[in-house]
């Protein structure tokens, strides 16, 4: 059996197992330095979103709230100057970062990385400077960095188990399922915790796991889904850290175990692949393919806004705003995940701000009429008008197998129909942001265009040098201070 990056090979029985050991045994140098590097700029796009995210109005709501029935804490909540519990404070964090849709996504397993792993950290590293009894303990950003990569790879490796994206497809909101063994060990890494602990911590984080993706067509509650992953995550860690046992084997066991349960019913075979969690660990570096979000919308939809970008750019007249009335009918085919997240026809009016932007129908329609999908598309006074509307029930979806594969999740077939008869027809395997992917440059410039709408030009250029120059800081609760100060709203 492989060494898995450890600095001998290790015999060991279950796959639950073996990634604990990784996990609590990976050095800094064992990581490659463009993984490290990458990991920070991903960071970077987590704070933009947090920031922007911090107080539009349903994380206002969700924080006034919980603050009805949470005690005041002493754990950081970015762009607030309120401090909530550990837990508390971690699921505002992710509500923020997952507030707007624009934050990182993973094609292959979906999960959105940034909004469990930062969150989850942040809460984690300020708890080891308040445990009773203990000295406090000062965490570098090298260390902040390391536990990163380890709960992002643990998180994607885990919906890899279950064939990624079919969870999606079968209605689970799959990143609040995968991503908490992945919050569960990143913090174990941050508390440096030994393998059984870490096994432990990823136990008790696993049998919490959850997500509906009917959350999407509605409400408020999907933003706070990934929280479900960091508050599972971080009980696991602070118990295991404490040396309460939690459940052994969770992923391989076949009787109620992870994988055999989120993989029950989905007719293949075999159900599940428990090897995926540990294949080729330690040289393969999923970090490296978490992608990037350029629209305010479901990731699956990208391909269908870039493809119509391009026929508003190639057939200006066709598209300008007085002829699209005369458009009268446009088909999009996608992923079968796609399908089931973001291609059904709305039936209702207005939809909600976070069904418009899981709608395929009603982003393409956006896309179409304002030639962008940003957040000041989905202000409450964009939602119900009707050149967008009547564009919406104009369009429909429907699965087409050859976007099936990972690499074409996002992609997309367009079909714009006028009344003369005139048809435009394009595809697109990839759209940008996952091919090719979002440059570090380009992530720097999304950052600072986020943040500028919420905050000063002292306080963008502060934050970005502490998060870029992570690797440096000596104590990471330095950035913290910096990210628990009051923002601007940038959508009403």
């Amino acid at each position: 059996m492989g060494s898995y990056g450890l600095e001998k090979p290790i015999e060991l029985q279950g796959v639950t197992a073996q990634l604990s050991h990784w996990i609590s045994d990976l050095k800094l140098s064992d990581v490659p330095p463009a993984v490290l590097e990458r990991a920070k700029y991903q960071l970077l796009d987590g704070v933009a979103c947090a920031l922007v995210g911090a107080h539009v109005p349903w994380s206002e709501k969700y924080v006034e709230t919980t603050a009805e029935y949470e005690p005041p804490g002493e754990y950081s909540v970015i762009g607030w100057d309120k401090k909530f519990g550990p837990l508390a404070a971690s699921m505002m964090n992710a509500a923020f970062i997952q507030g707007t849709e624009l934050d990182d996504y993973h094609a292959a397993a979906p999960v959105h990385n940034s909004a469990i792993m930062l969150p989850t950290l942040m809460a984690a590293t300020e708890s080891l400077t308040r445990r009773p009894g203990c000295v406090p303990v000062k965490i570098t950003g090298r260390h902040f960095l390391l536990s990163t990569i380890v709960g992002f790879e643990s998180s994607i490796r885990a919906g890899n188990g279950l064939y990624g994206n079919d969870m999606l497809a079968r209605g689970w909101h799959c990143g609040a399922v995968y991503g908490a063994p992945g919050s569960a060990a990143a913090a174990a890494k941050l508390f440096q915790l030994d393998p059984t602990q870490t096994e432990d911590a990823i136990g008790i984080a696993c049998t919490q796991a959850c997500g509906l993706m009917a959350a999407q067509f509605g409400g408020m509650i999907k933003r706070v889904q990934h929280g479900f992953s960091t508050r599972n995550g971080l009980m696991g860690a602070f118990l295991a850290r404490g040396h309460y046992e939690g459940l052994k084997s969770v992923f391989e066991r076949p009787y109620g175990g992870f994988l055999a349960m989120f993989s029950s019913g989905n007719g293949r075979s075999p159900p599940y692949k428990e090897q995926a969690i540990v294949h080729k660990l330690g040289t393969h570096w999923e970090t490296m393919h978490i992608r990037n979000k350029l629209y305010a919308a479901v990731g699956t939809s990208h391909g269908m806004i870039e493809i119509l970008e391009n026929m508003q750019v190639a057939y200006p007249e066709r598209f300008a705003p007085d002829q699209l009335p005369k458009i009268s009918k446009i088909h999009a085919a996608q992923s079968h995940a796609g399908f089931h997240h973001d291609g059904w026809a709305p039936d209702i009016r207005p939809l909600s701000v976070t069904g418009a932007q899981l709608c395929a129908a009603y982003v393409m329609a956006t896309q179409l009429v304002d030639r962008e999908v940003l957040l000041a598309q989905y202000s409450h006074d964009q939602l119900d008008r009707d050149e967008v509307w009547n564009l919406v029930y104009k369009i429909t979806c429907s699965h087409d197998p050859y976007f099936d594969p990972a690499e074409r999740l996002s992609g997309a077939r367009v079909t714009v129909t006028f009344d003369d008869g005139f048809v435009l027809e394009e595809s697109l395997d990839s759209p940008r942001g996952y091919d090719p992917w979002v440059t570090n440059e380009q992530l720097v410039e999304k950052y600072r265009k986020l943040a500028t709408s919420v905050l000063d030009p002292y306080r963008v250029r502060e934050i970005e040098e502490a998060v870029l120059g992570m690797d440096t800081l000596e104590d990471v609760t330095e950035l913290f201070g910096v990210l628990a100060q009051p923002v601007g709203k940038c959508l009403v």
